[in-house]
């Protein structure tokens, strides 16, 4: 294994960790009861910094991927 297939296995496991450490049930949109109320809430800061954090490791997995589909 090379460095590109260790960090595309790295990657890939940061990125089911992410999701499975979010919890769908307590976003700000679901504890609401009115659906229209739920709209113009944001998310805390904290949920922000996860969502980037899980953006920014999709596009690396979604990159290296690539790369590697390219390569062999």
């Amino acid at each position: 294994m090379n460095v590109l297939d260790i960090s595309w296995f790295l990657i890939s496991c940061l990125v089911i960790g992410v999701v499975l450490v979010v919890d769908p049930k307590n976003s700000i949109a679901g504890t609401n009861t009115n659906s229209v109320l739920g709209l113009f809430s944001s998310p805390s800061s904290g949920r922000q910094f996860i969502y980037k954090v899980s953006s920014v490791l999709i596009a690396l997995f979604f990159i290296l991927t690539t790369l590697l589909s390219l390569i062999r």
